[in-house]
């Protein structure tokens, strides 16, 4: 299947403005390109900036409650991680998309403001996403929320944090994980797949870039062996949460994200793949250029509606 023509015509707008490639540019510049959020499509009832305390660090968070929700006790949460290759990445940047995926789950959604390389390698953007859900977890009457219909959620770098937070949550005392949405999401440290070599090039994300973010991400090369940086070299994934992986066709994460999906299931987890194969990375919280991406996110919120329904 060709790219959508909507993705075509973003590609060529993209290529006339003779920008330079990502490998090229200063995590700085690159924070100043980042393309501010579109607006939602299902406005929150409420929406709260907090502080909270983890890793010697006040780490930002965003709360947003669903609209024309009438409950009675508290509300299940997705605790979302912004992509952006672990350099860039806002919480302003995801507010619409959270927002419609509060109001389509009926459930509410805190997105957590990690700290990104290059000036905080790894471990401490994955560290800050764990501590920071664990944190929720332990804070979970305070917020309003039920602990035990917590998910995890994320695209790209956040899609790879959300899912070294699940694997981590497996031995955790105070933190019981039911779901996670992922991405297309970040599961390995290698660049030689089917994906990247067919759609490393010309499609927006390409190897090099991938290659440079990871060079910003990582202390050194021995750290993109391990379990929480490469999800996928995890041997033994029973006991995740039930998961939701949504790739795109024209992606050079896809295959790495389809390795994941075949893993899970061997691991007897509970897994549903949805690929838009026309559609290219980065497409899931830009419904401003893209039908197929409000529809992605649609199917997103109602998977988790029909998760936490199940509780």
């Amino acid at each position: 299947m060709p790219v959508h023509p909507q993705v075509a015509q973003y590609l060529e707008e993209v290529s006339k403005l003779a920008l330079p490639s990502f490998e090229e540019m200063t995590p700085e510049f690159i924070r100043s390109t980042l393309t501010p959020s579109p607006d939602p499509h299902i406005p929150a009832s409420s929406i709260e900036d907090r502080l909270i305390p983890v890793n010697d660090t006040a780490l930002p968070i965003r709360i947003y409650t669903p609209p024309e929700v009438i409950r009675r006790g508290e509300f299940p949460v997705l605790v979302y991680f912004h992509g952006g290759g672990w350099v860039m990445g806002t919480l302003d940047a995801y507010d619409g998309l959270c927002q419609d995926l509060a109001g389509i789950a009926g459930c509410k959604v805190i997105s957590v403001d990690y700290r990104m390389a290059p000036e905080f390698t790894y471990p401490v953007p994955f560290e800050d996403a764990y501590s920071a859900t664990e944190w929720i977890s332990v804070h979970a009457k305070e917020l309003g929320i039920d602990r035990n219909q917590i998910a995890v959620g994320g695209d790209s770098a956040g899609g790879n944090l959300a899912t070294a937070v699940a694997l981590k949550a497996r031995q955790s005392k105070y933190l019981s994980l039911v779901f996670q949405l992922l991405v297309y999401p970040v599961t390995n440290y290698q660049f030689d797949t089917e994906s990247y070599q067919s759609f490393g090039t010309d499609y927006f994300l390409t190897k090099r870039a991938m290659e440079w973010f990871w060079d910003q991400y990582l202390p050194d090369e021995s750290a993109g062996r391990e379990i929480y940086a490469s999800p996928l070299r995890c041997k033994d994934l029973e006991g995740m949460p039930d998961a939701l992986v949504i790739t795109a066709g024209y992606d050079p994460l896809y295959s790495e994200a389809v390795q994941y999906v075949e893993m899970l299931r061997k691991s007897a987890v509970h897994v549903e793949h949805l690929n838009y194969e026309d559609m290219i990375h980065g497409f899931f919280r830009r419904s401003d250029l893209y039908e197929r991406a409000f529809e992605a996110v649609q199917a997103a919120g109602q998977k988790m509606k029909q998760r936490y329904s199940r509780m």
